[in-house]
């Protein structure tokens, strides 16, 4: 058994540079180009534009419960994760030995093995907060659909009501963006169990994949497509920060 090697702080680095490099690159990218975050931005302001001029918003709120309805999913999923790695750590040493006889695994010692289950424990505590911070804002758009309706009459208090409840919206479609990234970003980390080279070629892979997906995928073109020539105009940035 060995302790912490230059390759287990390089891969550490490598990993949370990658996550929080790959946050700020989107961010900044975002306030000039398209991506699924900003299109999905004016999507959502186009449907929540609809809300005052209908006369039944069940529709809206058959959308609302199906979108809280997975941050609820994937907040509960994490607590029984998170339950498994605590779990995890009290086999320490039978796992250690399980691990290290696996085929190219690198020998680890028990501190570090605790030191990588502590990182996904990191890891799922954060997508925790996220999933149910953005259920509790799906919950608070559900009680503006509420008074939609008493918003028509009034094209001031109407624009009013579409801009608070579009932003409601977008900061929980971003909360729960987040969320989703640490699902995948913890699949590098695992990786970390086997190798720390493993691991930073892993999470080169799921970050290229993540910029992929945001800004050069087919989804992203499709919603593009749907947008007005005015619309692909306005400021696609607006969305960017956290709430």
């Amino acid at each position: 058994m060995t302790d912490i090697t230059f390759a287990d702080v390089l891969a550490l680095v490598w990993f949370m540079g990658c996550w929080i490099g790959f946050d700020a690159v989107s961010r900044r990218r975002t306030t000039h180009t398209h991506s699924l975050v900003s299109a999905l931005r004016i999507h959502r302001r186009r449907w929540v534009a609809t809300m005052p001029h209908r006369e039944n918003n069940q529709v809206d709120a058959q959308i609302l419960n199906n979108l809280l309805r997975f941050a609820l999913f994937f907040a509960t999923t994490t607590i029984f994760i998170l339950a498994g790695l605590v779990a995890l750590l009290g086999t320490t040493q039978k796992v250690v030995e399980t691990v290290s006889a696996l085929p190219f695994a690198a020998p680890l010692s028990l501190w570090m093995w605790e030191v990588k289950v502590l990182l996904l424990v990191a890891i799922f505590v954060y997508a925790f907060f996220k999933f149910t911070w953005s259920s509790w804002q799906y919950n608070a758009l559900s009680i503006l659909v509420g008074q939609a309706a008493t918003q028509r009459g009034s094209a001031e208090r109407e624009e009013r009501f579409v801009e608070c409840a579009s932003r409601v919206a977008a900061y929980a479609g971003y909360n729960f963006n987040h969320g989703m990234r640490a699902y995948y970003l913890s699949m590098a980390a695992m990786s970390w169990f086997l190798h720390p080279w493993l691991m930073i070629a892993a999470t080169t892979l799921i970050v290229l994949v993540l910029y992929r997906r945001e800004f050069r995928s087919n989804t992203l073109e499709a919603f593009v497509a749907g947008l007005e020539p005015g619309e692909l105009g306005a400021a696609p940035g607006t969305e960017t920060v956290s709430h």
